[in-house]
């Protein structure tokens, strides 16, 4: 057999072996984890004085 083949074979038994192990790990492995919940800053938007507490400009 010859070696450039042996070596195709071989690369792809080790696709295969690591495409089943990823799909297996996926499928039952751990949940992951939630994501952080957003911290707004304390920067108010819109200019100053115009915070969510602020009443409206008339």
């Amino acid at each position: 057999m010859d070696t450039g083949v042996r070596i195709g074979l071989y690369a792809a038994g080790l696709a295969v072996a690591f495409g089943a192990a990823y799909s297996v790990g996926d499928r039952f492995g751990p949940e992951p984890a939630p994501p952080a919940p957003v911290e707004h800053s304390e920067h108010q938007e819109g200019g100053a004085g115009q915070g969510h507490d602020a009443p409206p400009p008339s």
